[in-house]
């Protein structure tokens, strides 16, 4: 028995309150994030301590699902349950409402002791941005919303089921600046509207059917557009970028709209001109602006999948770039579009050329002009490297242009 009990390890306790200041710090700046609150919890001197750690999370993000609200932190990650029926993640520590217990009031109701856990968290660390998720059973939006601690939102999240009208008109009417909406699960009434649905500056709307034509027309200096399953046609989506090519001001910096249609092309493009070029090793359809001198992102480019469009919008000497694909921290760079930028130009010149072609009389002096003009531009343009295959106008990638 002495043997067995001399390999067994000692276990003993240590008073952290002991330690010098420095070497306190230090040993709570080791421990794990959960650790490091149930540690803030035991007593305001010890939270004063976290607090001078100045301990960075990346993201805190407040949860509302009725009994099951939490907030969550991330990088590191931690979940604290506000309800009485705790989010449980595979992989992410948690501590239960319980645990928190000293921190609170027992009469407060889970939006008071939310907020209460919320500033207490924001206060205890260096904490990045702030998110937003709202499920739909929520009622009481708006004043969650008009909560001072919640106003400065990066991106607000909605989720669940089936959204009201109502619910939905207290989050277009928030008053924002520079912040984001997705909602990433759950349906809308199909004849919904409100004048400010892309007033956020990033929109994901997973549910888009109630979008229509007229509400794209309405975008104006979005950075990024999701709209998963819809009603437009590729006809509406081909409006809309005739509407891109004459608008006087930028409409958004990326966008993806979900399609279900196989043969787009031919309708996609109808009246646009359009080069075929490539870059990252794929092809995509280049268009540009009449009016570049209003535009800075006068380029746009379209990659095309089986079930989805990508559309990137460009300033002429910008170098395109993507995520790596098996680290979304990196990014791929390649050319600028400025030599397809040319051809560009070029080929709507052989379009108004051709245009006014179509309306002057055989044998005319001006018809004989026109068709000089028009020789010269194709001239231009195969001297770029521009090669044509069943209509469409192709430069491909590694060609020279002068």
């Amino acid at each position: 028995m002495d043997a067995i009990l001399a390999i067994q390890p000692m276990v003993s306790t240590f008073p952290l309150r002991k330690l010098p200041f420095v070497a306190l710090k230090h040993v709570i700046k080791i421990m794990d994030i959960d650790e490091i609150v149930k540690i803030a919890i035991t007593s305001k001197y010890m939270e004063a301590i976290v607090k001078v750690c100045y301990i960075r999370i990346r993201q805190i993000r407040v949860n509302l699902y009725g009994e099951r609200t939490y907030v969550s932190l991330d990088y590191p990650g931690v979940t604290l349950s506000c309800g009485t029926n705790p989010f449980n993640h595979p992989s992410i520590p948690k501590l239960i409402k319980e645990d928190l217990k000293p921190w609170f009031s027992e009469t407060s109701t889970i939006l008071e002791y939310t907020r209460q856990l919320f500033t207490r968290i924001y206060k205890l660390f260096r904490c990045g941005h702030i998110n937003m998720l709202i499920s739909s059973s929520t009622q009481n939006i708006k004043e969650v919303l008009e909560i001072p601690e919640f106003r400065n939102f990066a991106v607000l999240y909605l989720v669940g089921g089936h959204f009201k009208k109502e619910q939905l008109d207290e989050v277009m009417d928030f008053e924002r600046e520079d912040q984001d909406l997705h909602i990433i699960r759950g349906e809308i009434p199909e004849d919904y509207y409100h004048p400010n649905l892309f007033k956020y500056t990033d929109v994901h709307y997973c549910d888009a059917r109630w979008i229509r034509l007229e509400h794209l027309l309405s975008i104006k200096n979005n950075d990024v557009i999701t709209l998963g399953k819809n009603n437009l046609t590729i006809s509406d989506i081909n409006k809309f970028l005739h509407h891109w090519v004459n608008s006087e001001y930028d409409l958004f910096n990326w966008m993806t709209i979900d399609i279900v249609e196989e043969e787009i092309m031919p309708v996609l493009f109808h009246g646009i001109d359009v080069l075929r070029g490539y870059r990252f090793g794929s092809e995509r359809r280049l268009i540009s602006v009449n009016s570049p001198k209003t535009r800075k992102r006068p380029i746009l480019s379209i990659v095309r999948t089986q079930l989805r469009i990508y559309i990137n919008t460009w300033s002429i000497h910008q170098r395109p770039y993507k995520e790596y694909l098996y680290d979304h921290s990196l990014m791929i760079f390649d050319k600028s579009y400025a030599p397809e930028y040319k051809v560009l130009q070029l080929l709507k010149r052989r379009s108004v050329l051709n245009s006014k072609l179509e309306q002057v009389k055989e044998g005319s002096q001006e018809k004989e002009e026109l068709t000089g003009k028009i020789d010269k531009t194709n001239k231009k343009l195969q001297l770029k490297g521009v090669e044509f295959n069943n209509g469409w106008p192709i430069l491909r990638s590694g060609v020279e242009v002068l």
